[in-house]
Parts: structure tokens; C-alpha cells; sequence
């Protein structure tokens, strides 16, 4: 047998070592476009099961507004809002990787649910209203897509704690991938899912303001002289005078109240040009703990706010995130309560101190008005639902989408069921103007 030449050799060795480099630059491209395949399933099945939770949150809230409205055109849009939801619920639980869990049923619900919702929209098209079995119907539906959604949260939060995949991984080894059906920690969680829409119902088909308020120019401002930098620069130095670092000019900003933004340490102000105005300011503090009492946070900044010239101000809804206050304050004009006129104040719950607000809404809104009532309470109440118990009545100017003022009988509800609401009549028609949901937890008070 014939000798390789040391030079064949050398060839061989070379083409094998050049071959093994190959396949493992093709092995490692391999890997590394599997491992972005993964990453982005992952990511779509997490924003899949974010969206099943929003998606049947949101059916519950709508239809808790729309029921007990007397307005048609709230009803119809309850409505249009559950078919919607109810439909990309459906979408977005049939993306997620559930082959081993039969979730026909769950389907079915969802399918019927929005079905009925678009059948009853058009009853209400052609001059009918909820009445009672709907009602019934749609605080059924309700009380299950609530209890679907508490399931997907769970979920939710099971793989937030845990670090599972949601599809399990690539497997290379070519075994089964593990999927959110088959994945030990949540097997259990899935199974509740069908449980609760045992007793699903059968369905009969029987055919305040804060964006709205700053997003304008301001009235309090027309007819103000513009100032200057030197000028703006006194008042900001005035106005941030208890907080340390060196004071700097950081140009205009234009938005709908044209400004002068100045820093100081971690804080910043914003100086209206017209007028000369501290629009808002912010420390960007980061308390690691509340310390302060929700009761002597809401002293200090209405002492706050009547130390800096805003007087007859009034906070009716607050909430603590991060241990930071966030209070929304409302002129009040005897005994008229300006939700238009709107202060937000942020204070420091561990040590009890403001540390930002935001005077946008006041300065775009706060004048002179005209705040008489055409109808009394109790002729404005029959605009109320009659489903609802009423526990007390204000006077309220609020906004209007297009940018107006209305002046409002606020009539504060609770339903059947033991929710609260907000419900506006309009004070020269007697017709519903808005029905707000308050929401009432251990940290505040909020509408939505």
C-alpha cells in the first residue's frame, strides 16, 4: 500500500481542519439564530398573556360603566367595547401554546359573549335599551371574564417569580418541548380556567380629566406680558431656593404653555414666558419607604398650595406608588367644584415634603364663569339610573372632550353590587354627561 506524501497528508489535515471549522461556525450560527427564535416566541407568548389579562379586565369595567348609564350612545359603545374585547381575549388565549388543554369551552364563552354584545348594539340601534334580563346578562358576563382574568394573572405572575419559559425552551436534545399546558407550576392554574366557565350564563340573543384639562393653551396666561430669562431666572431660583446644587438655564420648551426650563441638583422648574408662572417642578426623589401619614401629606400640600397663591383648593382623590403621594387638587367656587381647574401635587412619604407638582391645568383653565344651574337636584336625578343608590350630590363643573366646560349635578352611587360611581348630569339638559368608576384602595382614591 502506497505511502501518503507527507505533503497529501498535510492537504488532508487541512481540508478536515477547515471542514470541522465549518461545522462549527455553521453549528454556532445555528445556535445563535435558535436562541433569537426563542427569545422572540418568549417574548410574543408573554405579550399574549398580557393581553388575555388587559383584554377581559377591560370587558368588566366597560360593561360596569355602560349598564348603568341611561344614555343609548353609552350603551351602544359598551357594547361595540365588549364585542371587541371579548374577540381579542379569544385571539390572544389562542396564540398562547395550550395544544394539551382543551380551551373549547373558553372559546365558546368568549365567542358567544361578543355575539351577544353585538346583537344587543343592535337592539339599541334600532331604539331599544338595556332592560332587565340584559342587565342580568351582562353582569353575568362580568363576573366570568373577571374570574378569567384573575386565572391569566396568576399565570402572569407565576412566571414572573419563577423564570419559566413560556414555550419551555428549545430543546436540542429533539425531546417534546414543554409547553404552558404541560409546565408542572402551572398545570394546576390552567385547570381552573374550564372550572370556572362550568357555570358560564346562557346567553339569549334578543337582537376625573387630568389629560383632558392641560391638553390646551392657557386662559389664566393670554393677556400676560412676556418675561424674560434674566426674570425667569430670579423665579426660579426663588422657587427652588431650599434645594441644593447650583442653579442652570436649560432653554425653552415650547408644549402648549411656552416655558423656561431651568435645573438644580436632581430638580427641575418650568417658568411660564407669559406671565411668569412655575408651571411645574420635579425633585425626582426615590423615598425607600412611607413614613408619612396619607392625612399630614394632604396638610402640607394644601399649605403648600396656599403659601404659592392658589387658594379654595380642595383634593377629593390621591394614590401612593413608591412611597410617593400623587394628589389632585380642584378649585372650588363656592359651593361649585372646578374639576377643570386642576393641581397635581407629589409629595415625599417619608419625610412628608412636596417634591414635584404640575400647575398645567389651572393655568389652561381657571377664569372668570358663569356657574348657574338651570335644574335643581333633584329634577337633574332623574337622569340617574334607576339601578342605583345615591349617597351624596355635589355641584361640578368638568370638561368636555372637545375642550368645553359643563356644569354638572355630581351624583356619587353605588351600585347592586357594591361598586361605586360617578355619575355627571348636566345641569341645563337633565342628560347623563359622563359616569366615571371610583376606585377606592388602601393606597387612594381614583377614578377611571
Amino acid at each position: 500500500m502506497k505511502k501518503l506524501s507527507k505533503r497529501n497528508l498535510a492537504r488532508i489535515v487541512a481540508f478536515l481542519a477547515a471542514g470541522l471549522c465549518a461545522l462549527a461556525l455553521f453549528t454556532g450560527m445555528a445556535l445563535v439564530k435558535a436562541g433569537e427564535y426563542e427569545r422572540k416566541t418568549e417574548a410574543m407568548y408573554e405579550q399574549n398573556l398580557a393581553q388575555a389579562n388587559e383584554y377581559l379586565s377591560d370587558i368588566g369595567d366597560v360593561i360596569l360603566k355602560g349598564i348603568y348609564s341611561n344614555s343609548a350612545a353609552d350603551q351602544s359603545s359598551m357594547c361595540a367595547d365588549v364585542w371587541m374585547n371579548a374577540y381579542e381575549a379569544k385571539n390572544a388565549i389562542s396564540a398562547l401554546p395550550l395544544a394539551d388543554v382543551d380551551m373549547e369551552q373558553c372559546y365558546t364563552f368568549l365567542s358567544k359573549t361578543a355575539e351577544y354584545a353585538r346583537a344587543a348594539q343592535k337592539s339599541i340601534s334600532g331604539g331599544k335599551t338595556i332592560d332587565d334580563a340584559a342587565h342580568k346578562t351582562f353582569l353575568e358576563i362580568k363576573s366570568k371574564t373577571a374570574s378569567l382574568a384573575k386565572d391569566f394573572e396568576k399565570l402572569q405572575n407565576i412566571y414572573l417569580s419563577s423564570g419559566q419559559k413560556i414555550s419551555g425552551g428549545i430543546d436540542f436534545s429533539f425531546e417534546k418541548p414543554k409547553t404552558i399546558a404541560t409546565s408542572s407550576a402551572t398545570g394546576e392554574g390552567l385547570k381552573t380556567l374550564n372550572k370556572n366557565l362550568s357555570d358560564a350564563p346562557k346567553l339569549i340573543y334578543d337582537g376625573p380629566y387630568s389629560d383632558t384639562v392641560q391638553n390646551k393653551n392657557a386662559k389664566m396666561l393670554q393677556n400676560e406680558a412676556k418675561i424674560d430669562v434674566k426674570k425667569a431666572t430670579e423665579i426660579a431660583e426663588n422657587f427652588l431656593k431650599k434645594h441644593p446644587g447650583t442653579l442652570s438655564y436649560a432653554g425653552k420648551e415650547k408644549g402648549n404653555i411656552p416655558a423656561y426650563r431651568f435645573t438644580k441638583g436632581n430638580a427641575y422648574v418650568l417658568v411660564s414666558i407669559a406671565g411668569g408662572k412655575v408651571i411645574s417642578f420635579n425633585t425626582n426623589e426615590q423615598p425607600s419607604k412611607t413614613a408619612v401619614s396619607q392625612k399630614k401629606c394632604l396638610q402640607a400640600a394644601a399649605e403648600y398650595l396656599k403659601s404659592a397663591g392658589y387658594l379654595n383648593m380642595q383634593c377629593d382623590y390621591y394614590e401612593l406608588a413608591n412611597h410617593i403621594y400623587v394628589m389632585n387638587f380642584h378649585y372650588v367656587e363656592g359651593d361649585v367644584n372646578c374639576y377643570t381647574d386642576l393641581i397635581k401635587i407629589k409629595l415625599n412619604a417619608q419625610n412628608g415634603k412636596v417634591c414635584g407638582m404640575d400647575a398645567s391645568g389651572y393655568l389652561s383653565n381657571h377664569t372668570r364663569r358663569n356657574l348657574d344651574f338651570k335644574l335643581s337636584a333633584a329634577q337633574a336625578q332623574a337622569g340617574v339610573s334607576g339601578y342605583l343608590r345615591t349617597k351624596a350630590i355635589k355641584k361640578a363643573l368638568i370638561p368636555t372632550p372637545a375642550g368645553s366646560e359643563k356644569l354638572c349635578y355630581e351624583y356619587r352611587c353605588v351600585s347592586p353590587e357594591g361598586n361605586e360611581l360617578l355619575v355627571f348630569i348636566d345641569a341645563d339638559t337633565g342628560k347623563q354627561a359622563d359616569l366615571l368608576i371610583l376606585q377606592i384602595t388602601e393606597n387612594g382614591v381614583l377614578t377611571k
